[in-house]
């Protein structure tokens, strides 16, 4: 289970779809390769070192930090442990989008099973189309003809129960090492 912007154990689809397949290995990779003007700032690095330091710390816990290229690091991680499948929530930042359908194809190519889910967003971009097919530019209509219209959102999900954490890797960070918390002068 690849932890991304969604460092939550409920309401996680993907992290309870993991679960669902038996052990698995918790993990959040640093990569801001590609992110250029959507880096994060120091402020969210602050927020992200205690989001982090919470989900260790969670009777769940077991996360294991990595930091650099995100497909290098899935496919050594797979590799090393046997894992057989791969599962993320969606992100929708472009840089994010483009990347994803890389590792998709490549973690594909190397025989996982991949699965993202939608786990920000009430419905999915493609959810809530015009009859044209175009996506919505203005509100009102969206909200209308759009929302009103489709099937309800998913209800919130609950944590998965004792999720089954399978061995450490020997390359994970300890979150200190991670090289990402902001000095901040307050």
């Amino acid at each position: 289970m690849w932890f991304r912007q969604d460092l939550r154990l409920a309401d996680n689809p993907a992290l309870c779809a993991a679960c669902e397949r038996g052990a698995i290995i918790s993990v959040y990779i640093l990569d801001h390769q590609g992110a250029d003007s959507w880096k994060m700032d120091g402020s969210s690095r602050w927020w992200l070192h205690h989001a982090l330091e919470d989900l260790n710390d969670s009777p769940q816990h077991g996360l294991q930090l990595f930091q650099g290229d995100a497909l290098t690091i899935l496919c050594d991680l797979a590799a090393q442990t046997g894992a057989a499948a791969i599962t993320w929530n969606r992100c929708y930042e472009p840089w994010r989008i483009a990347r994803d359908a890389i590792l998709k194809t490549a973690l594909k190519g190397d025989g996982l099973e991949v699965q993202s889910f939608n786990g920000s967003l009430l419905w999915a971009p493609w959810q809530v189309l015009k009859k044209d097919g175009a996506p919505y530019k203005v509100f009102t209509p969206y909200y209308r003809r759009g929302c009103l219209s489709v099937a309800a959102p998913r209800r919130p999900l609950d944590p998965p129960k004792g999720p089954n954490l399978n061995k450490n890797s020997v390359h994970s960070l300890p979150l200190k090492d991670l090289n990402f918390r902001p000095k901040i002068n307050w």
